[in-house]
């Protein structure tokens, strides 16, 4: 059943007792936001998944199990590392049937594309509560200020966190998804949140609950990570497109890597010149990291080049189309970002 959450004011008895019993709302029925139902399922949460009115799913329509109470399910197999097959029932419904419903939300995560990330935010607005925490975990940069804005329209009291994960995951099918590599989720609030930063670490220490299987923790400095996966995701991302590769073939072939190193060489340049960091980040600190990510997901197929095979947009605003734009507003050459988006601008 679509539950509600009451908001009131709570001892740190009550907060933990209802740690255990919270609803969680999820808007991207993808492979990560799949993933997040499971783990947040099998914690014991309550799960809802808020689908469009005609959801697809890697081309695929998606049809709900409508229960005698007009509630939709539908049930989540995970495959784990261990090739173990895993099930969750979670619920199911629109941003449409929860406002009619007068459904309240305490918990959001959004994991759509990033260019749906504030059209999702928009739909769920009024059901939002007036302390709500949404949790985005959708790659790349250049929408966090406006979701932020749009969150703090509707109430000064939400926050917005942000979630910079390197686990592995890939959909199969609808609800079908693989675990496909461990990695680690660190959250923290967006850097221009007005929340002061006793609460924003308070709730962010009980965002999640003890047995949430997927590691996680809080990080003060958000802003470090939130770059390093950024330019980590601007090397993989488009040349996994480009070459028609999963991840890992692109550092075991050594025919990339002078393109790869070239890359970074520019990259590590841009994000140096921006002062964007008080820690300069060097080419080939880049090329190691961006290895390393590689070879953790070797059998993966990057995001972006799932969206190709699918014919659907890609993310280059929010990845290397930010790179291009930060650089261009200062002055500084990217001719080869420019040529990436070029290259992957055109039909596959």
């Amino acid at each position: 059943m679509i539950g509600k959450d009451h908001i009131n004011v709570k001892t740190d008895q009550q907060d933990s007792h209802q740690e255990a019993h919270q609803s969680w709302y999820i808007i991207g029925a993808g492979a990560i936001g799949c993933l997040w139902a499971y783990a947040l399922k099998e914690a014991g949460h309550s799960v809802t998944l808020i689908m469009r009115e005609h959801a697809s799913i890697n081309g695929q329509s998606i049809s709900n199990t409508t229960n005698n109470n007009s509630h939709s399910t539908q049930r989540i197999t995970l495959s784990t590392m261990d090739n173990d097959s895993r099930h969750a029932d979670i619920n199911t419904a629109t941003a449409h049937e929860l406002i009619a419903s007068k459904t309240v939300i305490q918990h959001c995560v959004i994991a759509t594309k990033a260019y749906d990330a504030n059209t999702a935010l928009k739909s769920i607005l009024p059901a939002l509560s007036a302390s709500a925490t949404v949790l985005s975990l959708c790659n790349g940069m250049g929408m966090h200020e406006a979701m932020q804005q749009q969150l703090h329209k509707h109430s000064k009291k939400n926050q917005l966190l942000l979630g910079i994960t390197s686990d592995g995951a890939l959909m199969h099918s609808p609800f079908q998804v693989a675990h496909t590599g461990i990695g680690h989720t660190f959250i923290g609030a967006y850097a221009t949140s007005s929340a002061s930063p006793n609460r924003q670490q308070k709730i962010t220490r009980h965002l999640l609950p003890a047995n949430f299987y997927l590691q996680h923790s809080l990080q003060e400095n958000l802003h470090a990570v939130l770059w390093q996966k950024m330019l980590i995701n601007c090397v993989i991302n488009p040349l996994t497109v480009i070459h028609q590769c999963k991840n890992g073939e692109l550092f075991s072939n050594p025919k990339y890597h002078s393109e790869i190193r070239n890359l970074c060489e520019e990259l590590s340049h841009i994000f140096n010149t921006l002062s964007i960091n008080p820690t300069a980040i060097s080419s080939e600190t880049l090329f190691d990291l961006a290895k390393a990510v590689a070879i953790q997901t070797a059998q993966n197929t990057s995001s972006m080049l799932k969206d190709a095979q699918l014919g659907r947009r890609l993310e280059l605003d929010a990845i290397n189309g930010y790179i291009v734009k930060l650089a261009q507003e200062q002055g500084i050459n990217c001719p080869i970002n420019q040529q990436l988006l070029h290259t992957l601008q055109q039909p596959f």
